[in-house]
């Protein structure tokens, strides 16, 4: 079998894909995967039968059903595929309208990891809602990973204050322009602590991006293409493979930044 007849037989049927889907949680017998897809016994068996000729299911010693090592493999490229396709249907506007070039391609491969997430978006009668939004968050936050191009004077105020007073741990990247416009003074008094969990880096890269990773939450911002960044949408997360999406993302971005 070609290629091209392999991505048939598993994606062009929906039957055949939600028995590969289905299978992956566990072996079935016939009765448990015709009621959970709702289909006919006939049905079912000949769908079964195809994907046993390809080599994708086997039939048990019990008369069960499970998946080869080449159809649990498949099953679980197809369900990355399902998740890649809901999350970017979910937040078209989103991904439509915003530079994803902060992105990296090893990242974007894995972008279904965020299809449990959610936009906060300003309204016309709540123009500071992203914001607020942000910093209610950030405040209940133990360990905080982040990255920003931008510069807020309020947020070194509140890192001082998590750093400082709720002893959170904190790892932050920033561009040599942000480090630039940040009283040292604040910087110098927080390094100096020895006792405090604070890291700072910086980054001499162009970063179309600002994101924050927590021990509960990720929370993602884009620039828009004309080069301005869109303080009106933030893509949040609260689901666990969100957040181990934002740390990954995070440590590729530590890889190239240096310590201060």
């Amino acid at each position: 079998m070609n290629i091209r007849d392999m991505l048939h037989l598993t994606a062009c049927s929906d039957l055949r894909r939600n028995i590969l889907i289905s299978l992956n949680e566990h072996d079935k017998s016939l009765r448990e995967l015709r009621e959970e897809l709702k289909t006919s016994s006939t049905t079912a068996l000949h769908a079964l039968k195809e994907l046993e000729t390809s080599n994708l299911t086997f039939q048990t010693k019990n008369k069960n059903y499970g998946l080869t090592n080449i159809g649990r493999t498949l099953s679980l490229k197809l369900l990355d595929l399902i998740s890649a396709v809901e999350v970017l249907k979910k937040h078209e506007r989103f991904w439509l309208d915003h530079d994803m070039s902060g992105i990296p391609e090893h990242m974007l491969e894995k972008i279904g990891w965020l299809k449990s997430s959610n936009l906060i978006e300003d309204t016309a009668t709540d123009i500071f809602k992203v914001h607020t939004n942000f910093i209610t968050l950030l405040a209940c936050a133990k360990e905080i990973k982040g990255i920003s191009s931008i510069y807020v004077p309020e947020f070194m105020n509140l890192f001082s204050d998590l750093i400082i007073n709720k002893k959170a741990e904190v790892e932050l990247i920033l561009t040599q322009e942000v480090i630039g416009k940040i009283d040292k003074s604040v910087i110098n008094n927080i390094i100096s602590d020895k006792s405090l969990k604070f890291k700072l880096y910086i980054t001499r890269e162009e970063v179309k991006a600002a994101f924050t990773v927590t021990d509960y939450f990720f929370s993602l911002g884009l620039y828009h293409f004309n080069g301005n960044y869109d303080y009106n949408r933030d893509l949040l997360s609260y689901d666990r493979k969100g957040i181990e999406w934002g740390k990954n993302l995070f440590e590729w971005y530590l890889k190239q930044a240096e310590r201060i």
